[in-house]
């Protein structure tokens, strides 16, 4: 008996020992998790999203701007314990009229990427009516609640598009690097995924607000213990000129509409793929204009595209979303010849009136069969080295590729080349930029397994070959010839001035890089390029016949060896006093040609209104 009785109380012992045990882990080891998950249970924590900032151009015209827009989201530890999930959203998929799978796809794709308390978004930017429909039926929708958010809006819809970029929900990958970094991003936020909205998320984002309610077992409301308004993001002024970018898209979009056209009649014209442009100051690096055509309207990738719409703007062969400026990089053909002159200049011994002479229209290396041709199926005859760059002759700049690499094995045009920029980013402040490839004898050993030849060097000379740069990089180079080799940064943001009026960051000219090249080297560059321009003779002298101003400028038709060719121009004007410099490109766009009128309506242009900005300014 007494064995028994010691055996049951053995017995009591241990199940004590095991309860005192289990309380000990409930209350002390793991107290503050079941804390925190009971609080949970009675507080909820709501996020209350920053409005952006607003982005202006030079003028200080609105560009870019923020309208009132509603989203949905489910509050799991509101929901209370009479309904479930599913039978809440077949409730909330009859209030709106919608199938429910939608609600049940944005819950899955974004319960992860929500933190605990703060809910779940399940439908953004919803209709005034549907808002209204569920406050009416508010009391059969516990757990769900409406919040106010600020939605992107484009004022001028398609404008500036490739510049302004556009918006969109955080994605997965972009999600986990942020908040490894720190920064202050949830699931479900907005954020800018190209463009100046990318470039400059850190500033225009804002700061979020915060609102802590306290709620009963029911779901409901009970207080609201803290509320703390949300900042809005800095404000951005541009360098760009509203006027002068509307201007320069009309004429993109008409130019390569016509050309289209012509295309359809002319079998043996490529149809163009798309034209872009870009006018920057030469002293400053200001941007004042950039347009790249086919465009798109970033309203609707802020509002929420349908289905249909996506795959038509993705699916596009024309690729409307490429801002071909910055974003492709491909021969420049001719007017690389400028790089090519200063090299010849400066190691050499070439002068302005150096003489050539062009035989038959035919260069021909020694043991080579096969010659290399001019655009003329004929010899020029003799000919100075300006008239050469203004009449764009192959065969002389054939000659001077040949000669730098008797002399140099090409190594002093590939140096030159560097040296004007090529073969890296021009730092422009906006992502995803090019650097484009300036390609020598290393570089064909590692990538194709042979050494550099003298008919790469020649290739080389014309813009040809494995060279490739992008349309903002010959802007470049034209400044750097314009300003004497000083060379700035291009640059599209001017000021970005917080809620209150201050200035956080101010515009100034970035100097990136000096050439270092003397003032006879400039110069006979320079008179070349206007002779190609201002010229009869001149193979960009169409469209410039009784112009206002001398300009200098250097045309460019690259072949691509499938029959089709890009068609380049560059400019700067005034020569005398240079103020602006120009890239045109048509990707596709079969010869110069189609790229000369382009700029001397967009010169033009920008002339008068100079001209009118300057009038006002005396008054």
């Amino acid at each position: 008996m007494k064995k028994r009785i010691k055996i049951v109380k053995i017995i009591v012992i241990l199940i004590c020992v095991v309860f005192i045990a289990r309380a000990l882990q409930l209350q002390i080891l793991q107290g503050e998790e079941y804390y925190r998950l009971a609080e949970n249970n009675r507080i909820s924590i709501r996020p209350v999203s920053a409005p952006r900032g607003r982005i202006y151009s030079r003028e200080g015209d609105i560009l870019v701007s923020n309208r009132l827009a509603f989203d949905i989201y489910f509050m799991p530890n509101e929901l209370g314990r009479a309904l479930s999930r599913n039978e809440l959203f077949d409730r909330m998929a009859a209030t709106l009229d919608i199938d429910v799978e939608l609600l049940q796809e944005n819950y899955y794709r974004n319960r992860e990427l929500s933190r605990p308390g703060e809910g779940v978004l399940i439908k953004r930017n919803i209709s005034i009516d549907s808002m209204i429909r569920i406050q009416e039926n508010g009391n059969n929708l516990p757990g769900i609640i409406i919040r106010e958010s600020s939605m992107r809006d484009y004022v001028y819809d398609d404008l500036a598009s490739h510049v302004l970029g556009y918006v969109g929900e955080i994605g997965r990958e972009d999600l986990r690097e942020f908040v490894s970094e720190g920064r202050d991003y949830h699931g479900g936020d907005i954020l800018g995924i190209t463009g100046l909205e990318r470039e400059y998320e850190e500033y225009l984002k804002g700061e979020k607000g915060e609102q802590i309610i306290e709620i009963d077992h029911r779901g409901y409301q009970e207080s609201i213990l803290l509320e703390e308004d949300p900042s809005p993001g800095y404000d951005l002024q541009l360098n760009l000129k509203r006027e002068l970018q509307a201007y320069t898209e009309e004429v993109l979009e008409e130019s390569f509409v016509n050309l289209q056209e012509e295309a359809e009649e002319d079998e043996d014209m490529e149809s163009p793929k798309a034209i872009s442009s870009v006018m920057m100051e030469v002293d400053t690096g200001a941007i004042l204009s950039m347009a790249s055509y086919p465009d798109f309207n970033p309203n609707k990738f802020a509002s929420g595209f349908t289905g249909e719409e996506y795959e038509e703007l993705r699916n596009d062969p024309l690729q409307p979303l490429l801002n071909r400026n910055i974003m492709i990089a491909v021969p420049p053909g001719s007017i690389f010849k400028p790089i090519t002159g200063t090299a010849g200049i400066e190691y050499l011994d070439i002068s302005a009136d150096t003489e050539f002479y062009d035989a038959s229209g035919e260069f021909r290396l020694p043991g080579w069969d096969t010659p290399y041709t001019n655009w003329l199926n004929y010899g020029e005859g003799e000919i100075d080295f300006t008239r050469a760059m203004a009449r764009s002759n192959n065969i002389i700049f054939y000659e001077i590729g040949h000669e730098l690499y008797e002399e140099y094995r090409g190594r002093r045009l590939v140096e030159t080349a560097r040296e004007f920029g090529l073969g890296e980013k021009t730092g422009i402040d906006l992502p995803q930029e090019r650097a484009g490839r300036v390609p020598d004898g290393e570089w064909k050993r590692e990538n194709l397994g042979e050494g550099w030849y003298p008919g790469d060097s020649i290739n080389f000379a014309i813009g040809q070959g494995d060279l490739i740069t992008t349309p903002i990089q010959m802007l470049q180079m034209t400044s750097a010839i314009a300003n004497r080799g000083k060379t700035y940064e291009p640059r599209l943001l001017r000021r970005a001035a917080d809620p209150e009026g201050g200035i956080e960051e101010d515009f100034y000219p970035r100097v990136a890089y000096e050439l270092p090249y003397s003032e006879d080297t400039f110069e006979t560059i320079e008179q070349g390029m206007m002779e190609a321009v201002m010229e009869q003779y001149g193979t960009g002298s169409e469209g410039f016949e009784d112009f206002p101003v001398n300009v200098a400028g250097k045309t460019g038709t690259a072949q691509m060896g499938n029959d089709t060719s890009h068609a380049w121009f560059v400019a700067y004007a005034p020569v005398e006093d240079p103020e602006i410099a120009l890239v045109v490109f048509i990707e596709e766009g079969d010869t110069s040609r189609n790229a000369v009128p382009v700029a001397a309506d967009l010169l033009e242009h920008y002339l008068e209104i100079n001209q009118q900005e300057g009038d006002i300014q005396n008054e």
